[in-house]
C-alpha cells in the first residue's frame, strides 16, 4: 500500500491509499465493495461492473494484471482501477476495446479528480510493471480523465494524445410513448406506425426472457442469430469470444442487469436484442438477425419499436444505442456522444 497526498482544494481527502491486487484474487476481496462504488461513481456503465470485468478477465485477458483500489484515511472504498499490461508491453484497460464500450477510473464525482491523479502517480511511478505505451480507449467524453492524464503526462515530459475513438448514439427518453414518436419527427413516426401495422398483421410476438433458467439456451439462440447477421460478426464470434460473452450474459442476467429479447414469427425468432438495464439507462449491447426470412416486416425495427416502448414504460430515461454510427440508431433519435481513447509513450 502507498500513501499519496492529495491538494484539499481537488478532493475531499488529504491523502488517497491504493492497495495493489496482482491476480484474480482481486475480484472476491473487492467484491464486497466493487458494485457499490459503480454505482455512485461519475462514470457508472455495466463495463465496470464486477461480473462483467472478471470475466472478461478470465476469457480474454493476458498479460499483468493490476486493479488498484483506491482508500481513503477511513480506509473506505473511493477507487478503482483495472488496467494490465499485455505481452507488447502497453497497458491499457481491462474490459479491452472490442466488447466493452464504456471504461474508466471508478470513483464518485467528489473524489474522482483525487483518485485520477494517485492512480496516475503509480502508474508512473516504480511499483507499476514495465510498460512502453498506455493507450486508455473508450473513455466517455464527459470524463475529465483524458484531459486530466494528458496533462498530467506532459509534466512529466510525456508524449500524450487524446483522439475521438467512436460515437455512441444516445435516445433521451421522454415519458410516454405517444411523446417518443411526436419528438422523432413526421417521418420516422409514419414509418413505425406502418412497420407495427405491417407486423400486427402477421403472427408477430416479441418477448423478453425473464425466466433465468431459460437463459442459457436463449443466450445460445441470440449468439446463433448474431453469427448469422453478418460475415463480420461470424467472424468475430471465435469460440474464445463466444464463451465470454455467453458468460458475461449469465453472470450479469443473474445480477439483475441483463436481458434478451426475441422477435419470433410464426414461431421461429428472427429478430434478438442483448440489453443492459443500469441506472435508469437502457445499453442496447448487441443484436441478431435471420435476414433469410421474413425481411419484408422489418423485424429488426420492430422489435426495436417495442423495446423502446419498454423502456420509457419502465421507467428509463436513456436509450444508449452504444458504439457504432449506423443509420437506425439516428433514425430511432439517438444523439452522438463520443468515447476518447488517450495515447502516452512515457517513462
Amino acid at each position: 500500500m502507498r500513501a499519496y497526498p492529495c491538494n484539499p482544494q481537488i478532493g475531499i481527502h488529504m491523502f488517497i491509499s491504493i492497495d495493489v491486487y496482482k491476480d484474480t484474487s482481486a475480484f472476491m476481496v473487492l467484491e464486497p465493495e466493487w458494485n457499490a462504488l459503480v454505482d455512485r461513481s461519475e462514470t457508472s456503465t455495466p463495463f465496470q461492473r464486477i461480473e462483467f470485468q472478471r470475466v472478461w478477465w478470465a476469457h480474454l485477458g493476458e498479460g499483468e494484471l493490476r486493479v488498484l483500489a483506491a482508500r481513503d484515511e477511513k480506509s473506505v472504498l473511493v477507487g478503482l482501477a483495472s488496467i494490465y499490461v499485455s505481452h507488447d508491453l502497453v497497458l491499457r484497460w481491462v474490459g479491452g476495446e472490442e466488447i466493452a464500450d464504456y471504461l474508466d477510473v471508478i470513483a464518485s464525482h467528489q473524489e474522482m479528480q483525487a483518485v485520477r491523479e494517485a492512480v496516475f502517480r503509480w502508474i508512473a511511478g516504480t511499483d507499476a510493471p514495465l510498460w512502453t505505451q498506455a493507450q486508455f480507449s473508450n473513455i466517455p467524453e464527459w470524463s475529465g480523465t483524458p484531459s486530466h492524464w494528458l496533462s498530467l503526462s506532459q509534466s512529466l515530459g510525456w508524449r500524450a494524445s487524446v483522439e475521438p475513438l467512436d460515437v455512441c448514439p444516445i435516445l433521451q427518453l421522454p415519458r410516454s410513448f405517444n411523446d417518443y414518436l411526436v419528438q422523432v419527427g413526421g417521418k420516422q413516426r409514419r414509418e413505425i406506425r406502418r412497420k407495427m401495422r405491417r407486423a400486427s398483421a402477421a403472427d408477430v410476438d416479441w418477448y423478453i426472457v425473464e425466466d433465468s433458467g431459460a437463459l442459457e439456451v436463449a443466450a445460445e439462440a441470440f449468439l446463433d442469430l448474431m453469427a448469422t447477421s453478418s460475415i463480420d460478426k461470424a467472424a468475430f464470434l471465435t469460440p474464445k469470444m463466444r464463451a465470454a460473452i455467453l458468460e458475461i450474459f449469465l453472470q450479469s442476467n443473474a445480477a439483475g442487469w441483463f436481458r434478451l429479447c426475441f422477435l419470433e414469427v410464426e414461431g421461429k425468432k428472427v429478430a434478438a436484442y442483448a440489453y443492459f438495464s443500469l441506472n435508469d439507462t437502457l445499453y442496447l449491447y448487441n443484436s441478431g438477425y435471420d435476414l433469410n426470412v421474413y425481411g419484408a416486416l422489418s423485424p429488426g425495427s420492430v422489435l426495436l419499436t417495442y423495446l423502446v416502448r419498454h423502456a420509457i414504460e419502465t421507467g428509463h430515461t436513456a436509450f444508449d444505442f452504444m458504439q457504432g454510427d449506423e443509420a437506425y440508431k439516428y433514425k430511432f433519435g439517438g444523439q452522438d456522444v463520443e468515447v476518447m481513447r488517450l495515447k502516452i509513450i512515457g517513462r
